[in-house]
């Protein structure tokens, strides 16, 4: 006849093994993989950064702006037609349009004016990178209380400075 094991005839030695096991068990499972040694590759990371003094004279820097934006962004205005205010930020450094940020509008309409504010040719400045900041407003050209087109055509990009 089979031994039949039973909790009832588990002795004390028999619960403290079962218990030892499990704690042994369960320190493995958690300490181990904490305790084991690692090494790890140097970081570098290259961010953009928008700190430091923004400048606003989109205009004299890159002299070029209207006429670039209202014909890389014609298209927006007849995808999503709907007055909208953007807040751009962008880095310029070596004459070069290096980082941009655009918010305010619907993602593709920002991503849209990232895309147009890089094709953008500034001067050159002397400090290294500058900093730029603008709004962007489009405009319905049947509203006659928004303020004059940079530009003529089907729409109307409106670009002021913003503090």
């Amino acid at each position: 006849m089979p031994t039949q094991y039973s909790i009832a005839q588990r002795t004390a030695t028999h619960n403290g093994l079962f218990a030892g096991l499990a704690c042994a068990l369960a320190l493995a499972l958690t300490a181990g993989p904490a305790l084991a040694q690692t090494t790890l590759d140097r970081v570098v990371v290259n961010g953009k950064v928008f700190e430091g003094m923004a400048r606003f004279d989109v205009r004299e820097s890159c002299a070029n702006v209207d006429a670039v934006l209202q014909e890389q962004l014609a298209n927006t205005w007849f995808r999503d037609p709907t007055p909208s205010e953007l807040d751009v930020t962008f880095a310029v450094q070596d004459g070069q349009v290096k980082a941009v940020r655009a918010s305010g509008g619907p993602m593709q309409t920002n991503r849209e004016v990232r895309r147009a504010v890089r094709l953008l040719e500034c001067s050159r400045d002397a400090s290294g990178t500058s900093i730029y900041r603008m709004q962007l407003a489009f405009v319905s050209p049947e509203d006659a209380t928004a303020p004059a087109a940079s530009a003529q055509g089907p729409a109307r990009i409106v670009i002021t400075a913003s503090r």
